[in-house]
């Protein structure tokens, strides 16, 4: 941290030296390695909300054909409240480095979740564009229903195209966006 933002920090909203060595440190040791670890992480929860909205719609709309059918109807406006919710989640993507695989990585479909692994030994941007076509897979199958299609592949490395490309045009073009010029302006916006 800058010496003038910590200098503020003391003075300004009364935050010692220890917390602020301390918070540096936990997000250091805590926060860095795991982020280092959700590749493409805007893209998987995206991608994981996509299938959730699609799967959330598919319950309620058997729920409606349930209570068409006659079905109790008195918790069904609790119910949708609750598949409508955020902290309900129907399909989740894992990420998961292993020691080896016979392939760089591969995607397995288990109810309710895509567990993707990949080689822990690879660079980081083949970690990443691996990644980018094994989601191709998950939208084949869940988003385009194109899972046995015999150019499956294929359909994936473009999927994983297309997303790699957006993600390089983000960081030449779109990062100063979202970049300060110092910690003190950072520190200005935040307080």
């Amino acid at each position: 941290m800058d010496d003038a933002v910590q200098e503020r920090f003391i003075r300004e909203h009364q935050i010692t030296n220890d917390q602020i060595k301390n918070r540096e440190i936990w997000f250091n040791t805590h926060i860095l390695p795991l982020l280092k670890k959700r590749y493409l992480s805007h893209l998987v929860s995206t991608i994981e909300d996509l299938i959730n909205n699609k799967q959330k719609q598919d319950f309620l709309d058997g729920l409606e054909q349930a209570v068409e059918r006659g079905s109790q109807e008195h918790n069904k406006d609790e119910i949708k409240n609750a598949v409508n919710s955020r902290r309900m989640r129907l399909f989740s993507i894992i990420l998961a480095p292993v020691e080896s695989n016979k392939v760089n990585a591969r995607t397995n479909f288990i109810k309710g979740c895509a567990l993707i692994t990949y080689w822990k030994d690879l660079n980081e941007k083949q970690k990443r564009t691996i990644i980018a076509h094994e989601l191709g897979h998950i939208v084949n199958k869940y988003v385009f229903n194109d899972a046995g299609n015999p150019h499956e592949e294929s359909l994936a490395t473009l999927f994983g195209y297309i997303a790699m490309c957006d993600k390089d045009r983000f960081y030449k073009t779109e990062t100063t966006h979202y970049t300060h010029q110092s910690d003190l302006q950072i520190y200005n916006e935040i307080s």
